[in-house]
């Protein structure tokens, strides 16, 4: 098979669908997937069109065979899509039959056929590359006895074709099916010589499956696709409680069922008012999208929330503006209280706008969007700061930041959805998500599940005999995925946990509150115009908020997307950058920098003497180089910034200006003894640079930003980019605001001369957030290990020389507030802190866009409140 046949095969998967006798919807028929099972029983389907010969079929068995001497050997062909997978059937030679077997024709005006034949003396696989042309691509002895029944299995994987007979395995390549759309027969020489009575070819037990889906890259590897109950109408909405147990509805009949751990099949809802969408609430509830009763005249679209113990239900909304719904179809429950849904829109007979909508906690309710045709699924991301929209009416997935809870930014295409061969674009149905932030789309169809990575690339495509609707992940380890399609609820073993809403991580109204309540209490005594804060607990946000403005002139709120100079809190981008070099191999944290640069061999204490051990790369981190700071050249050599002497030190072009800048100034105390927090730091910037042959600006964007898919982030802000920029003030006393340019500078002069390791990027609270997440599960983004553990424990060392409170670009401090835990941070000069907690498994960052002294200060207090309701625990390793 060559790669168009498998890139179709991707998109197509199942071409016919033989279903088996329907099962009692109370009844459990669980069994691997077949996508062609033929039975032989009189009258054949259609779908087994007029070939060669005579045939017949009863009792379960084909029979084919001439009525008269050889003429043809009867053959009997079927049309079917076939990629990886499996072909078993039994045959058996009757009388002077001399030999069986099966016909994969890939394209008849080509000619291109393969014909597997198993003869009394031996088993053949003939290409026939053009008519009357074949080459035997297989000739292997073995005896075949007539009137005897043998096994025989056809595997197909990539370009390989295997046959089995009787436990006798045969490889060979199968070049010569070219062409996605198959066809395949039954057939062979049922005849022997002129004048003699024919004999018979009979098949039985023919079963077609797919391969079971193996490495997938991002994902791993699937299970089968088994069928767990069937007999339905049109099933929908599954859903999994706090348990793992599977609830889902069936439309037509207005039922919602419940499957426990066992497969077990009980009725929940004998009328549930046609419910369509669910989804479980932490407290229990079961939240449902009742699309409106087809038995219940008068019912309306509206959406509810169950008492799973008493099946009685509460109405969450039912309009919006005082208008109707029309179909509500799909929901989500974010970590707020709130719910996202879906209309689907009108029908026919009552037409009607589509959208998606928000019902916060407090039953207010608003339109997020208008514009597009017939909005279907509707998903969070696992940190609730996407929304995902897959509509019915195109063929993208769709995605909206989220900019508070119930609001959301511009919308853009993340991915496209994968279409079936010779049928017009489609949309797609429902949609779910995995711990990893993996998306799994429904695509009816396609009758496929379509597996999408956070950045819209597609890692796997899972066939189903029947378009499938919805999907959910249940089961106790929460890594079966159940699927509704039409018919029936099926259900995949995967590699990886469904993402669970759980109350557990979510701080409560009177936490919120405190904390809230303090950022505005700071903002009041006048040193900062706006404060927002994103707080990640075991994984999930449960605060992401904006205060304030962002400009005391327009009044500008201050937004949680607001694109900000981090100054020193950058050193955390470089202490990332700097950890990846290192878990590669280019250089280690105790590599002297006279390894990258050999004339620093020659640095000298003030007194002439050589250090006793050489400035390393871990001295330039942590900043205990010995390397006098600005500070000290100001008070003890009465120099100032834009002093000539320091021009290669303040302002170099390249990573060599700074490291002459340095040999110039020499040591004032030996490197390891004395922390002198300032320029050195940059040393870091000019050996990633002279080990790499890249800029700083590069490596960072493809080892941090790219990895991380931080979209918002920058070294080099572009003049749309410093547009949105906050604007930067100083602010010594209470409500007086002083425009600070140091920002502005800084960005000015990195599209110039060498990029600051110390102090150089511009980014986001989410983006800063999944950077610092990324250290927090010890180096792994989306389930993926892009650094090691253990070179990152490196960065939270506190360093010789640094009194216990610096690692490697991380400050250290202790907190005894509820339970004592170790924060790992660092603070800028515009005023924002970003930190991790492993204790408390925490993420935190503040972003305020002020220079003030008071700034610890105010980061104190607002961690401390926040830490009276995140208490420390056992950090696990």
């Amino acid at each position: 098979m060559n790669a168009p046949f498998m890139k179709s095969l991707v998109c197509l998967l199942i071409c016919v669908w033989i279903q088996p006798e329907p099962l009692s919807a109370e009844t459990s028929a669980e069994e691997p997937l077949i996508l062609l099972q033929e039975s032989f029983q009189e009258p054949l389907t259609r779908d087994w069109f007029w070939g060669l010969g005579t045939w017949k079929a009863e009792n379960g068995i084909l029979r084919g065979y001439e009525s008269g001497p050889r003429r043809h050997g009867p053959v009997k062909m079927r049309r079917f899509v076939l990629g990886d997978g499996n072909i078993n059937y039994e045959f058996r030679l009757e009388g002077k039959a001399r030999f069986a077997g099966m016909i994969f024709n890939g394209s008849q005006e080509r000619g291109h056929i393969v014909h597997l034949v198993v003869s009394r003396d031996q088993i053949r696989v003939l290409g026939h590359a053009k008519k009357g042309e074949s080459e035997n691509l297989l000739q292997k002895p073995h005896q075949i006895e007539t009137d005897k029944w043998y096994q025989a299995q056809i595997q197909f994987h990539g370009p390989e074709m295997t046959v089995k007979v009787d436990g006798q395995e045969f490889t060979v390549k199968a070049d010569y099916i070219a062409e996605p759309k198959l066809t395949f027969g039954l057939g062979g020489d049922s005849g022997g010589p002129a004048g003699e009575k024919a004999g018979a070819l009979e098949f039985r037990q023919l079963k077609i499956r797919p391969a079971p889906a193996k490495q997938t890259a991002g994902i791993g590897e699937i299970g089968d696709v088994r069928r767990l109950h069937t007999g339905f109408q049109f099933t929908e909405g599954p859903a999994a409680d706090g348990e793992g147990n599977l609830y889902f509805s069936d439309l037509p009949t207005e039922k919602v069922y419940r499957v426990s751990h066992d497969g077990k099949l009980t009725t929940f809802l004998e009328d549930s008012l046609r419910t369509n969408g669910l989804f479980f609430h932490p407290d229990g509830r079961l939240f449902a999208c009742q699309s409106g009763s087809q038995k219940t005249q008068g019912a309306p679209a509206q959406i509810v929330a169950y008492d799973s113990s008493t099946g009685k239900f509460q109405v969450i909304a039912d309009k919006c503006d005082d208008k109707a719904f029309h179909r509500v179809n799909d929901l989500v429950l974010d970590s707020q209280g709130g719910v996202y849904f879906s209309d689907i829109g009108g029908s026919a007979k009552r037409p009607g706008p589509s959208g998606v909508f928000y019902v916060s906690a407090e039953g207010t309710v608003t339109q997020l969007v208008k514009d597009v045709s017939r909005c279907n699924g509707v998903l969070l991301s696992p940190d609730e700061k996407t929304l995902y929209v897959l509509p019915s009416g195109q063929p993208e997935l769709l995605a909206y930041p989220i900019l508070a809870p119930g609001r959301i930014g511009p919308g853009h295409i993340l991915g496209t959805l994968v279409q079936k061969e010779g049928q017009p674009l489609a949309g797609g149905d429902g949609l779910t998500v995995d711990v990893q932030g993996n998306l799994y789309l429904t695509r009816p169809r396609a009758n496929c599940i379509q597996v999408m990575s956070p950045a819209g690339e597609t890692l796997a495509v899972i066939p189903f005999p029947e378009g499938p609707a919805n999907c959910a992940f249940g089961g106790p380890d929460r890594k079966t995925l159940y699927v509704t399609a039409r018919t029936s609820l099926y259900a995949v073993r995967m590699p990886i946990a469904g993402f669970q809403l759980s109350n557990q991580t979510s701080l409560t109204d009177e936490a919120r509150s405190a904390i809230r309540s303090e950022i505005q209490a700071v903002i009041r005594e006048g040193y900062y115009p706006g404060i927002s804060i994103l707080l990640i607990h075991k994984g999930k946000v449960v605060m992401r908020e904006a205060h304030g403005v962002v400009d005391i002139k327009t009044s500008e709120p201050f937004t949680v997307d607001q694109l900000c100079w981090l100054a020193s809190t950058g050193k955390l981008f470089t202490a990332t950058l700097m950890a990846s070099l290192v878990d590669e191999g280019l250089l280690t944290f105790d590599d002297p920098i006279s390894k990258t640069f050999p004339e620093f061999a020659n640095i000298r204490l003030p007194d002439g003497t050589k250090p006793r051990q050489p400035v390393r790369l871990r001295h330039a981190m942590s900043h205990t180089s010995g390397i006098p700071n600005d500070n000290w050249l100001k008070a003890e050599k009465h120099l100032e910034k834009n002093d000539p002497q320091l021009a290669d030190y303040v302002s170099p072009q390249t990573p060599q200006d700074f490291v002459n800048g340095c040999l110039k100034l020499g040591l004032v105390v030996e490197p390891g003894t004395k922390m002198m927090y300032g320029r050195p730091i940059d040393l870091s910037a000019c050996v990633a640079e002279k080990v790499t042959g890249k800029s700083f600006i590069e490596l960072m964007q493809e080892r941090v930003f790219k990895p991380l898919g931080l979209q918002q982030s920058t070294i080099q802000p572009t003049r749309q980019e410093l547009k949105k920029l906050a604007p930067l003030y100083s602010s010594s006393k209470p409500g007086v605001f002083e425009p600070d340019q140091f920002g502005l500078e800084v960005a000015e002069r990195q599209n110039k001369r060498l990029s600051t390791a110390g102090g150089g990027v511009y980014s986001t609270l989410d983006d800063i957030g999944t950077l610092m997440q990324l250290h927090l599960q010890r180096g792994k983004h989306h389930g993926k290990q892009l650094i090691r553990a253990e070179t990152l424990q490196q960065l939270y060392q506190p360093q010789p020389g640094t009194n216990g409170r610096y690692g490697l670009a991380f400050q250290i401090k202790d907190s005894p507030i509820n339970g004592h835990s170790r924060i790992l941070s660092h603070p800028g000069y515009s005023g924002p802190v970003a930190w991790i907690d492993f204790e408390r498994d925490l993420v935190g960052v503040l972003l305020m866009q002020s220079n003030t002294v008071n700034r610890t200060k105010h980061h104190n207090r607002i961690i401390d409140t926040i830490y009276r309701f995140v208490p420390a625990e056992p950090a696990s390793h």
